[in-house]
């Protein structure tokens, strides 16, 4: 619902803001629920950029990322 609100506000609802087709939608699927499980964040099932599906992402580790969520998790 945010989303799809902020897209009406900004005047480009035509083209993003739900998922629907014909629209362009960024996405990340996962297993599990990044909010009961953060490690769902690593293991990532598919990507859409912009419409497009990436079936096999790659995830990139970031070190100071890494470091940061590891003190606050």
């Amino acid at each position: 619902m945010v989303t799809r609100t902020n897209a009406k506000i900004l005047g480009v609802d035509d083209v993003t803001g739900t998922v629907d087709i014909g629209k362009y939608a960024d996405l990340i699927i996962m297993e599990q629920n990044p909010l009961e499980h953060i490690e769902a964040l690593s293991d990532i099932s598919m990507v859409m950029v912009k419409g497009n599906l990436i079936q096999t992402p790659s995830v990139t580790i970031i070190k100071e990322v890494d470091e940061v969520l590891d003190s606050v998790w």
